[in-house]
């Protein structure tokens, strides 16, 4: 399944603040049944990212650390809905980390990545 992204890339320390512009926004609140923002920064850890997305949409998760199980329960919370998702600054280059992040959204997943990472659009766009 196809999703949209959307690299942010601003001035330093604008990324966020644009990004929350939109998130916090009452037209784009109304239009996603979830949403989420996880703050990433340069330490890249998908079970925490994943279970902070989990746990934003669902609070009583199960609180468990093994990926696959929280991308299972991720997958079947998000089927059929609309949902935003802000990763606020991301520092990961890595493509396989991007994938694997990635795997549980669908075509009703709206991805904002703020990021400094000039590179980020050929890295992690494919």
């Amino acid at each position: 399944m196809e999703f949209v992204s959307f690299p942010l890339l601003a001035w330093e320390g604008w990324e966020t603040t644009l990004a929350q512009f939109v998130y916090n926004d009452d037209s784009i609140e109304k239009s996603f049944d979830h949403r989420a923002w996880v703050c990433v920064s340069d330490d890249f850890d998908a079970v925490k990212i994943t279970k902070t997305i989990l746990q934003s949409i669902d609070p009583f998760s199960p609180d468990v650390n093994d990926l696959n199980l929280l991308q299972v329960k991720l997958k079947e919370k998000l089927s059929g809905k609309n949902v935003l998702i802000v990763l606020d600054d991301l520092w990961n280059e890595s493509y396989v980390d991007w994938t694997i992040l990635r795997s549980p959204f669908g075509a009703t997943t709206k991805i904002i990545v703020t990021t400094r990472l000039r590179m980020f659009h050929q890295l992690w766009i494919q």
